[in-house]
């Protein structure tokens, strides 16, 4: 065993280290094991087990190496017996006194037997089959292609970009580092196959863990402590965890974060999945002006952990997909149907279910419409089927409800169950498994796939009165407060609190405390009132308090001090600070100090000094330090600096010392450097040295850097040297170069030199360059350029960098770059061009350029660059040209184009030529084309043109459009054609829409038009917003609407309400009206209240009002607020104020 060896010459062995455990029976078994060890003075491994052997009452007898694993190895023993024998011996060596051996056997032997029965979340990895107990999605079956092959239960796994990035993150935990990871995307994108596959790669031992009964949030929290190392945390659907209506989500996050520092059960890797929605919910910051930050501990646990999962495969992907197709006819099958790369997509069965979905009977497509916006709002996935039953008759007609058969309800689920080609339904029965509790009624689930179509189709349908209705009823109850949320952001203020009450009843405590802040925000204070007395009778102890702040910030404040009262007589330790600050802000100092008073006697020691800044403030300056000495004996250091500047600010600036050095007695350890700093500032040195060395016994790390600082200012240097060495005897550096540098500012070089190299030789890179500085303010240069040698051999690049500087303005050009060849270093390159670039700026031209060359030999190509660009600049354009000449050569072809450039802007146009050739046969084919734009605006057309071409048959696209923009902007453009579509046929697909925007300005629409197709077949989306924008305000409505169509046609979300707005603008607002409800229809929420606002500036105000109450139902936050403000302006202010404060009612009897 490798060792140190002692003063005594002796080796010693080297002590083991104590075995980092996570709690429970192990931990403190491996914490006995190692006190014992180090009572027993840390034996060697050979004498343990000597002593062991010599026992024939241990039925243990541990090896060298299993002795070191009982002791310092996070597993556990394997066998009890060796544990038994280590503690026994161990006891023995530590001489604990007759009887303590048998204890300690005793106590081993029990936790061992602890340890070993305790079962650790989850199951081990090797045993987990079943990737649908995980809630992979089932694919699609092809049967009916193959039906005679036997297919895995998983289709052939095809690995995308974002599966080696999750690979890289398990190999880091298998090599000891714990871990997070959460892919977000879409559903059915191969968020959770993608885990499952990666579980494939972690070697035998590891755990899996996978927490869900009897809630996920609940089962996870019950359990996270006691994880053990090599354990894969499984979050799928990670929401489902984080982001419940209770305080569950926020301490299940804290519990993880908690879990992944903590070095006594690392390695974990924690997996989950979540979709962007839900990502962005707990990623994002509160709003300013928000009421709390519900997701804190969430936000600090996901962000930066997020690992997106694309929702297509790429045209990459779709190539590895045709490679390995052959061995699985579920992948050849999606590979020949799946739509734009949905392939996971088309896998799970979602073309199957939309048509499902599309189709069905009006029963069955009432409860999936009605599962759909019951998710949309905040139900949890578990849908009773009270609800569903409840709740379909709002999504059917009075028809459709009266041809209903009478066993409907059974017909739809059954319906809804049936499993496309082996994937879920769109609606299935939940049904839980052997050993989890059974559920009071039939719960159904609906289909990822619907639920996020759902999200995006029906987000701005409107919620039926009667789901409300279910809801209310129905609801589980841990849903009822995000429910309840929903309903109070659509402005259902009445629904909103009968689902916070509802919410209450069933325990989640901070429903009350929730309506209480809806009501007050909505202004009915005098009912929030209420609701915040039942939330303190239900244990929401702030509550009280937050009730008096609202009452005053309503400038009820003696109503708001009963309130306070009553908070601070329940135990709330805030209330009377909180009632005294209050007091204070309202000018009533007297009663704030005794609320002050009573807060501090409360316990409260917190307010100390906001009692202390009252009493300044009011001229009472002695009491104020009264209160700032006991906020400072409380811990609060800050405390003793605002004293001072009440001191300052007052005048009595002569007490400042006093009150440091009063401070400094009563053991405040700040204090004493204060003290010191107060009375060296009067000159009064020598007292001050003694508090600084009180400050230094008291552990202040800069007191007696300062004290020599002190010193030296006074002009005692030799004094200060003595403080100084006493500073560096601490291992710091620092103190040895500033006694240097105040021994050269004394004219005292070489005993500066003698302080700079001990600095230097204990690991200061900057002590040679600082040498050589001073060397330098002293005139000696030759012994500077050594020091200089030396600094600049440092690894440091910012030393080597202020060296590089230094030499660069010393003057003596020729034997600095002489010296520079012999030592530089290529790296710092950068560095001589920004000193020559400084020489330059001062006119020191000889000496920049000796720097760029020095740069340029170094193999800086950018220095050669930099030199002609500066030269140029100065008007020393035929020098610069060697320079970019010289960077040409070197491969820098851009060189050869600033060089044209130059030459061009001389009214050189024929040598600019011969550069830019240069640049293009040197492989810069870009240069071809700012050559002929030259020629151009020369005139020289016909040249021109030849330059052009020549880029065009290189590969340059790009100078084939400009030939064609120059020529249009010239007015030739027939020929402006031609080379369009020499652009685009190489591949330019901006030239087809510049053609039709030339082809507009002259007028030539049914040719502009072409050219539009051909570029929107292309793929150019610029096209299908400046088409229909360029039609539409040359008054060819009926032309724009078709591409305002093609485009929504086409993905562009905006498109439908770019065309109401033009329409709208145009005073054609019926019928862009027809255009916004479009828009509404596609998902654009935006569009309803833009209707409604281009309505109430018409003056049709109880229309708008329609409008606005759907964008509120579809969530619009902002709708009824612009509503109300549209009322206030028509003279309708009691509508408004009834709007704001009771909000609205569903559409239906509620």
């Amino acid at each position: 065993m490798s060792g140190d060896t002692g003063s005594d010459g002796v080796r010693r062995p080297r002590k083991l280290t104590r075995a980092v455990v996570g709690p429970g029976p192990l931990r403190e078994l491996k914490d006995l094991l190692y006190e014992v060890y180090t009572a027993a003075d840390a034996p060697s491994l050979d004498l343990i087990a000597a002593a062991i052997r010599a026992d024939d009452t241990l039925t243990g007898a541990p090896s060298r190496d299993t002795i070191r694993r009982c002791i310092s190895d996070p597993s556990l023993p394997a066998h009890q017996g060796d544990a038994v024998a280590v503690a026994v011996v161990l006891c023995r060596q530590a001489r604990w006194g007759a009887g303590a051996a048998g204890d300690v056997a005793s106590r081993t032997a029990g936790l061992w037997l602890r340890a070993r029965l305790v079962n650790p979340p989850g199951k081990p990895l090797s045993t987990v089959s079943d990737p649908f107990a995980l809630e992979v999605h089932p694919a699609v079956s092809a049967d009916r292609i193959h039906a005679a092959r036997a297919l895995p239960v998983l289709p052939v796994y095809v690995e995308r970009d974002h599966d080696a990035r999750l690979r890289a993150v398990a190999e880091e935990a298998v090599r000891g580092a714990s871990r997070m990871v959460v892919l977000t995307g879409g559903s059915s994108t191969g968020k959770t196959r993608a885990c499952w596959e990666v579980l494939r790669h972690l070697p035998d031992g590891w755990r899996l863990w996978h927490p869900f009964d009897p809630t996920r949030p609940e089962a996870a929290l019950a359990a996270v402590e006691h994880l053990v190392p090599r354990t894969v945390v499984w979050l799928n659907e990670a929401q489902h965890y984080l982001l419940t209506a209770s305080d569950l989500g926020e301490r299940l996050a804290a519990k993880l974060r908690t879990l992944l520092d903590d070095r006594g059960r690392t390695p974990v890797l924690i997996l989950g999945t979540m979709w962007p929605e839900y990502w962005n919910t707990l990623t994002s910051p509160p709003r300013p002006g928000a009421p709390g930050d519900p997701h804190a501990q969430a936000r600090a646990l996901l962000v930066g952990h997020d690992l997106p999962v694309p929702p297509a495969f790429s045209e990459a992907d779709l190539r590895a997909l045709a490679e390995r197709a052959g061995g699985d006819p579920r992948l050849a099958h999606a590979a020949g149907h799946a739509e734009q790369g949905a392939v996971t997509q088309y896998l799970a069965g979602a073309p199957a279910l939309l048509d499902r979905y599309r189709t069905a009977l009006p029963g069955a497509r009432a409860l999936i419409e009605a599962a759909m916006d019951a998710r949309r709002l905040g139900h949890g996935p578990a849908l009773p089927l009270s609800l569903l039953e409840a709740a379909s008759a709002g999504y059917l007609s009075d028809t459709e409800w009266d041809l209903l058969d009478e066993d409907w309800l059974e017909q739809a689920l059954a319906s809804t169950a049936q499993a496309l080609r082996g994937a879920r339904g769109p609606l299935t029965r939940i049904r839980p498994r052997p050993g989890q509790a059974a559920l009071d009624q039939p719960h159904y689930r609906l289909a990822d796939y619907l639920e996020q179509y759902g999200r995006a189709r029906r987000r701005t349908a409107r919620t039926p009165a009667a789901l409300w209705n279910a809801l209310i009823d129905h609801a589980a109850a841990s849903d009822r407060q995000a429910l309840a949320d929903a309903a109070a952001e659509r402005g259902l203020l009445r629904l909103a609190l009968e689902l916070y009450a509802r919410a209450a009843e069933a325990g989640e405590a901070g429903a009350l405390g929730q309506a209480a802040f809806r009501l007050a925000k909505a202004g009915r204070l005098d009912e929030a009132l209420g609701w915040y007395e039942r939330a303190a009778g239900a244990g929401d102890t702030a509550a009280l308090r937050v009730a008096a702040r609202r009452l005053a910030e309503e400038d009820r404040l003696d109503e708001a001090l009963g309130w306070f009262a009553r908070a601070a007589g329940g135990g709330d330790p805030e209330a009377l600070g909180q009632g005294a600050a209050w007091l204070a802000k309202a000018g009533r100092s007297d009663e704030a100090l005794t609320w002050y008073q009573r807060a501090v006697d409360a316990g409260d020691l917190g307010v100390l000094c906001d009692v202390a800044v009252l009493v300044a403030s009011a001229g009472r300056l002695d009491e104020a330090l009264d209160w700032y000495a006991r906020a400072a004996d409380v811990g609060d250091t800050a405390a003793l600096e605002e004293a001072v500047y009440w001191l300052r600010h007052v005048g009595r600036s002569e007490e400042v010392p006093l009150w440091w050095q009063r401070a400094a007695e009563a053991g405040h350890v700040v204090a004493l450097p204060q003290a010191a700093a107060e009375l060296a500032k009067a000159g009064r040195v020598d007292e001050a040295l003694t508090w600084y060395q009180r400050a230094a016994d008291a552990g202040s790390a800069t007191a007696l850097l300062r004290a020599a600082a002190e010193l030296a200012k006074a002009g005692r240097v030799d004094d200060a040297l003595t403080w100084y060495q006493r500073a560096a005897d601490t291992g710091d550096t620092l103190p040895l170069r500033r006694a240097a540098a105040e021994l050269a500012e004394a004219g005292r070089v070489d005993e500066a030199l003698t302080w700079w190299q001990r600095a230097a030789d204990a690991g200061a890179t900057s002590a040679s360059y600082q040498a050589a500085a001073g060397l330098v303010t002293a005139g000696r240069w030759e012994e500077a350029l050594d020091w200089y040698e030396r600094a600049a051999g440092t690894d440091s690049p910012y030393i080597r960098g202020k060296v590089i500087e230094a030499l660069a303005v010393s003057g003596r050009c020729a034997v600095v770059t002489a010296w520079w060849r012999r030592v530089g270093n290529p790296a710092d390159t950068p560095v001589l061009r920004g000193a020559a670039r400084e020489l330059a700026d001062a006119g020191r031209w000889d000496e920049a350029l000796a720097w760029w060359r020095c740069a340029a030999d170094a193999g800086d190509t950018g220095a050669l660059c930099q030199a002609g660009h500066r030269l140029a600049d100065a008007g020393r354009v035929d020098e610069a040209l060697d320079w970019w000449r010289r960077a040409g050569d070197a491969g820098d072809t851009h060189a050869l184009e600033e060089a044209a450039d130059r030459l061009a802007r001389a009214g050189r146009l024929d040598e600019a030529l011969t550069w830019y050739r240069r640049a293009a046969d040197a492989g810069h084919v870009g240069a071809l084309g700012p050559a002929a734009s030259r020629l151009a605006s020369a005139g020289r057309w016909e040249e021109a043109l030849a330059w052009w071409g020549r880029g065009g048959e290189r590969g340059d696209a790009r100078a084939l459009w400009c030939a064609g923009s120059r020529l249009a902007e010239a007015g030739r453009l027939d020929e402006a054609l031609a080379w369009f579509e020499r652009a685009a046929g190489a591949g330019d697909t901006e030239a087809p829409r510049t053609a039709a925007l030339h082809l507009v300005r002259a007028e030539r629409w049914e040719e502009a038009l072409g050219w539009w197709r051909r570029a929107a077949d292309a793929g150019d989306i610029q096209t299908l917003h400046s088409a229909p924008v360029c039609l539409a305000r040359s008054g060819r409505w009926e032309e724009a609407l078709v591409w305002w169509q093609r485009a929504a046609d086409a993905g562009v979300g905006s498109a439908l309400r770019s065309a109401a707005e033009q329409l709208a603008s145009a005073g054609r607002l019926e019928e862009a009206l027809g255009w916004f409800e479009r828009a509404a229809d596609s998902g654009d929420r935006d569009a309803l209240r833009y209707a409604a606002v281009r309505l109430a500036g018409t003056g049709r105000l109880d229309e708008a009002l329609t409008w606005f109450e759907r964008a509120a139902d579809a969530g619009d936050t902002d709708a009824l607020r612009v509503a109300a403000r549209h009322l206030e302006r028509a003279g309708r202010t009691g509508e408004a104020d009834h709007l704001r404060r009771y909000g609205r009612e569903p559409r239906g009897v509620v």
